[in-house]
């Protein structure tokens, strides 16, 4: 009798574990769903922006046009984090992270600029949830094991013009014209930051980094083309720096592939930690 007990005891316990991980499973992909479906509602127009920003339908835009398609491209980067957990998610951290990072930054400028706080306060807490809630658990966090030299030092190239940039755009909000009236120079403070932070976290090396390399490096690219097409907006860079963005763009996806195929032995992936010191 005794030693049915204990069996039916230790099964017991051993379901409690299984019984979490599939509540928590389960809720991770509702939070998915629905974070995707309150973007789907509330926010359809603006993801538009990216698209029909480029022909005559832009023109609506006005003055806003370069911003808006920023900005909604922003929003494009979080929702494809989010949307990319649907599938192997404990595969997808490095998205995971970025999309939260992103959602953080966005909200932060909103609040400094005096934007739409209430539009943006459900994302975020949506995809803070999901950082809980994640299957990888507490891996969550994890920068990977191995870093890329050569990704990394890309960003550190970029860092010094994309902060300049962003700096200037911080010393706009306080000119009080249309553009800081909706809060639109910290938001593109947002995007330039958030461009180097994805940078680091494809290079960190986290499960998931090629994909988050490719949205870095198509960000990079898709500024630099916006400023090319629409060279008087506000906010755009100049011609030579929008050149430089595509550029940087293409060599730092050119760099995160090679690294991925491993046929360069300068995109080779190196330990995060140091090696041990052999004792005296």
């Amino acid at each position: 009798m005794s030693n049915d007990t204990t069996q039916r005891s230790e099964e017991s316990s051993e379901d409690v574990p299984t019984t979490f991980k599939r509540a928590r499973s389960y809720t991770f992909y509702l939070l998915a769903l629905v974070t995707l479906g309150l973007a789907a509602m509330a926010i359809a127009e603006l993801l538009t922006y990216p698209v029909i920003g480029w022909g005559s339908g832009g023109n609506a835009l006005g003055e806003h046009r370069l911003h808006l398609m920023v900005i909604a491209a922003n929003v494009w980067i979080i929702l494809l984090g989010v949307a990319s957990q649907l599938y192997r998610p404990t595969k997808r951290v490095a998205l995971m992270q970025v999309s939260f990072a992103v959602t953080t930054l966005v909200l932060l400028g909103t609040v400094v600029g005096g934007g739409p706080v209430e539009e943006v306060i459900p994302f975020f807490v949506l995809t803070g949830l999901l950082l809980v809630f994640h299957p990888a658990g507490r891996k969550i966090v994890s920068l990977g094991e191995e870093y890329s030299p050569a990704l990394f030092g890309l960003v550190a190239v970029a860092a010094i013009p994309v902060l300049a940039f962003a700096a200037n755009q911080i010393g706009l909000q306080s000119t009080g014209d249309s553009h800081a009236l909706a809060g639109h120079y910290m938001e593109m403070t947002a995007m330039s930051i958030g461009l180097l932070l994805m940078g680091l976290v494809a290079s960190a090396g986290a499960p998931g980094h090629r994909f988050v390399a490719w949205l870095t490096a198509g960000l990079a690219v898709y500024f630099g083309s916006v400023s090319l097409a629409f060279p008087a907006q506000a906010s755009a860079v100049g011609v030579l720096w929008a050149v430089a963005l595509v550029a940087w763009g293409l060599v730092f996806i050119a760099a995160s592939e090679l690294r991925v195929s491993g046929r360069s032995l300068v995109a080779n992936d190196r330990p995060l930690t140091l090696p041990r010191q052999p004792r005296a």
